[in-house]
């Protein structure tokens, strides 16, 4: 069991390392957006426990069986229980949100964990937080959809009436700073 630690902390290490250096690599410009950590787990052909890690870019929000969904690009590496990596990860994937929380400078919300198939692997994604902070850079970004978002969650709002002013948030902090 304890080598079995090893080989997935080892694995986790070099999908980490792999992603630090494409991140250095991309535009320092690039727009903020609503972002998460991602990780999942599988069974490998092995029988061994494989590892998703990656970032999550939320594209949009939307109501699926009455539950407001994140729908987001996830970019990451699936590798099996030995280490070695199966494969680059660049695809959407939609975990049900719950627990919003914005303030005018903030937005944090839960992930809940999820079932989807990556790279033709059933995964297991864990529980995670998303979130984005609109001071990140020189200029303040959507201060008014943000406002707008904290004043609706004060009251109950619908899913519908959620996930609409959660959709603003994605698409304001995606406009590049003019």
């Amino acid at each position: 069991m304890q080598r079995h630690r090893v080989v997935v902390l080892a694995a986790i290490a070099t999908i980490g390392l792999a992603q630090g250096l494409g991140a250095a690599a991309q535009d320092s410009e690039e727009p903020a957006g609503i972002t998460a950590r991602v990780h999942g787990t599988f069974l490998d052909k092995a029988g061994g426990l494989g590892v998703l890690s990656g970032d999550m870019t939320v594209l949009r929000f939307e109501v699926r069986r009455n539950t407001v969904t994140a729908v987001g690009r996830i970019l990451g590496t699936l590798a099996d229980g030995q280490g070695g990596v199966l494969g680059s990860v660049d695809q959407e994937l939609a975990l049900p949100v719950g627990n919003v929380g914005s303030t005018c400078n903030q937005l944090r919300m839960d992930l809940a964990a999820a079932d989807a198939d990556v790279l033709g692997t059933a995964v297991h994604f864990d529980d995670e937080v998303a979130g984005l902070d609109s001071r990140d850079g020189t200029n303040p970004k959507a201060l008014d959809v943000l406002c707008a978002a904290g004043e609706l969650l004060r009251g109950t709002p619908s899913p519908e009436g959620l996930a609409h002013a959660l959709d603003a948030v994605a698409v304001a902090v995606r406009k590049p700073r003019s």
